[in-house]
């Protein structure tokens, strides 16, 4: 019982904070509104275009390595006493 009370609070927390960001005004937009224009600007267009960059090279990175200790480590059963050999 305890823990469905707990799960009907979260929802009822995050229903409160969603409404907030989408209707409740901050100055003269709300925050979700500011967040867009925030966004839309060109230095978060530059910084998003950057962030995707590095991500793409941090992804190649970790191929690299992640392909240099397969091929480190050998065949997959080597190693492997299986018994068959007896």
């Amino acid at each position: 019982m305890t823990g469905l009370v707990k799960s009907l609070l979260a929802l009822v927390g995050l229903a409160v904070v969603a409404y907030v960001v989408l209707f409740i005004p901050l100055g003269r937009y709300t925050l979700y509104q500011h967040a867009q224009r925030i966004a839309g600007t060109d230095e978060a267009q530059e910084l998003g275009d950057e962030a995707a960059i590095a991500a793409e090279r941090l992804r190649e990175h970790v191929e690299g390595e992640l392909d240099q200790h397969v091929r480190d480590a050998g065949p997959r059963d080597a190693g492997i006493d299986t018994g068959a050999a007896r």
